[in-house]
């Protein structure tokens, strides 16, 4: 009787591993058929930003953010000369670059990213304007004599003047619009306790340098000091525009 139960225990101990392996065969046959990274190199459009701890793709179409390898490739160079004049702390720029995606980092900011994008070649990169497709701003302001431009950007929660008179850059929060009878009005502070407001019409508008006509004017009262031009709304189309 002893003899049978030793035998019968055996059997359980020899199944039980034999099931083990099973399950780890087929665990290892099931990674084993992951469809596996390609490294062929292919087209990628998006804004690219680089800064402190930061370096970080957003495709166009799809607006996913993948953190860059730029290890074959010397990212930084062509980005600092393209915002080189006044530029703020993490000023996105438009590029063009091939590459592939290599999965999903374990190590440092990379790993709070889904996919790392693995550059190969740089096809363009250039300051983002309103024809940038992927540029999600609200507004762009713009005047001369002097010359300066304003960026209103929700995704970013940043409004960002450049005067180029005083080559000083400012940056602000954003708030929302108060919108009322076709016009938009903002008004915002930063960190320096300097307040923003910005005036925003619908109604025919010329920069008095070109022969486009804008759908927006624009006034902005900072420090006491008033500037005044034409806007762009997100989404507006124009004759000289390809």
């Amino acid at each position: 009787m002893r003899n049978y139960i030793l035998m019968f225990m055996t059997a359980l101990i020899l199944q039980a591993c034999t099931s083990s392996k099973k399950n780890s065969d087929a665990g290892s046959a099931k990674t084993s058929t992951d469809t596996p990274i390609s490294k062929t190199p292919i087209i990628f459009k998006g804004l690219y930003t680089f800064g402190n701890e930061v370096n970080t793709f957003q495709e166009c179409v799809i607006q996913k953010f993948y953190w860059v390898n730029d290890s074959l490739v010397n990212m930084r160079k062509p980005y600092e000369e393209s915002v080189k004049f006044l530029s703020y702390p993490y000023e996105s720029v438009y590029a063009e670059v091939k590459g592939y995606l290599s999965g999903k980092s374990p190590l440092g900011y990379a790993s709070e990213y889904e996919n790392v994008l693995v550059i190969t070649e740089i096809i363009k990169i250039e300051p983002k304007n309103f024809r940038t497709e992927c540029y999600q701003y609200e507004f762009i302001a713009m005047g001369n004599e002097p010359f300066w431009s304003l960026d209103i950007i929700p995704s970013e929660k940043r409004i960002v003047l450049k005067d180029v008179a005083e080559e000083k850059v400012t940056e602000f929060f954003y708030s929302p619009a108060n919108f009322s009878a076709d016009t938009y009005q903002y008004s915002t502070t930063n960190p320096k306790n300097e307040k923003l407001e910005v005036l925003i019409r619908k109604e025919n508008c010329s920069d008095g340098m070109s022969d486009r006509q804008y759908n927006y004017s624009a006034e902005i009262r900072l420090n006491g000091k008033i500037l005044k031009g034409c806007a762009i709304k997100k989404g507006d189309k124009f004759v000289d525009q390809p």
